[in-house]
């Protein structure tokens, strides 16, 4: 269980804007158009209104084959994209490695590229395209490599890149369920950083963690000291460096923890910042939408209905199936994957309804890509 880069950023770092979620009741219409190998578009058109979604990973264009509702574009998508995928794949890694040869790209495709400068993004993307490939030994070498290679003396941005590395390798281990080796990736990287304030990125993903190896007194103990010095007045992280909604971070670990530990009436009051009035958004990077956090908290303390509630919102939000879908399909077995629990969540009454319209379980030749070609199993 990881968490994204949501604290602190050294400087501003140029990223895109926060994609705005548009509610959708019904797909009356749906037309696809491919644009190159790599990217395609959507268009959803509904009593609502029009959404165009853009497909470029291998997630996207699982979530469409996973909606009922899109099925007559699901033969254009799958000449495109390959029929078990694997067109997409190569493309998207062949595209990441022609943009890594070029040395810079101000896209950011995720929140940890997101705080990294320029010339380090094509690395990102290409690690990531190769992670989703099933091809973990080369990204996870790229990455080390990367992170060895990157100067520290008049780099003011080492710490940054070093903790956003640290951060992806961390994620690598994640991916396949391997918590502890999760945990030595982050414990080994925190000394070097000092007092950098960038450090506490990594700290509470370690708090995160923790959780997964059910340590909840040591979790709890460790985002409370994180927070301690996050909110300390007059601290490192006085001004405008804090990262908007950094305060719902905290809350999902820590209610979590409190859950595990059997305070149930404490875990109830600090998950309140998981239901804030408005939704936090920061120019600087992208940050989780709220109902995210929420999932993660019900999926952390094993709540049925919180995880049901949380998707039913991810889909009324959502005009296509998006991550959700994916994330509840019956094949579906990435990292921590409790199959008993997630059978259970589909079919509480929040969800099991909108499901019966919606999902469509993928058939057995696109299991692979939903297991990330391997990436995502179980680490031996």
């Amino acid at each position: 269980m990881m968490i994204a880069f949501f604290l602190s950023t050294a400087a501003i770092v140029q990223s895109p804007a926060p994609i705005a979620s548009t509610a959708q009741a019904f797909a009356s219409e749906a037309t696809f158009r491919p644009l190159s190998p790599t990217h395609a578009t959507v268009t959803i058109r509904a009593a609502e209104g029009e959404s165009v979604v853009d497909i470029d990973t291998i997630d996207d264009a699982l979530a469409v084959l996973a909606d009922r509702r899109l099925a007559a574009i699901w033969p254009q998508l799958l000449t495109w994209a390959g029929p078990s995928l694997t067109a997409l794949r190569e493309a998207l890694v062949a595209d990441a490695r022609a943009v890594l040869a070029k040395g810079r790209t101000k896209q950011a495709d995720s929140a940890i590229a997101s705080v990294v400068r320029p010339r380090l993004r094509p690395t990102f993307q290409l690690a990531d395209a190769l992670l989703a490939a099933g091809q973990v030994a080369e990204a996870t070498q790229l990455m080390e490599d990367a992170r060895i290679a990157e100067p520290q003396q008049g780099n003011s941005f080492w710490s940054i890149h070093w903790a956003a590395m640290s951060q992806w390798l961390a994620k690598a281990r994640d991916v396949r369920g391997d918590s502890q080796g999760t945990l030595d990736v982050l414990e080994a990287a925190i000394p070097p950083l000092g007092n950098d304030r960038v450090k506490l990125n990594l700290e509470a993903s370690r708090a995160s963690v923790l959780l997964d190896l059910h340590r909840p007194a040591e979790a709890l103990a460790a985002i409370d000291a994180v927070e301690a010095r996050f909110q300390a007045p007059g601290g490192i992280f006085s001004g405008d460096v804090r990262i908007k909604g950094s305060d719902r971070q905290f809350a999902w670990i820590r209610a979590c923890a409190l859950q595990q530990l059997g305070r149930t009436a404490e875990a109830k009051a600090a998950a309140a910042p998981l239901y804030p009035i408005t939704e936090p958004q920061d120019r600087r990077v992208r940050i989780d939408p709220t109902v995210k956090l929420r999932k993660q908290l019900g999926l952390c303390t094993r709540d049925v209905a919180l995880t049901a509630q949380s998707y039913a919102e991810m889909l009324r939000d959502d005009p296509y199936g998006g991550e959700a879908l994916v994330e509840l399909q019956p094949a579906f077995r990435r990292r921590g994957y409790d199959a008993r629990f997630m059978y259970e969540v589909r079919g509480h009454p929040l969800l099991a309804s909108i499901l019966a319209a919606r999902l469509r379980a993928v058939p057995d030749d696109l299991v692979p890509a939903l297991d990330g070609w391997g990436a995502m199993s179980p680490a031996p």
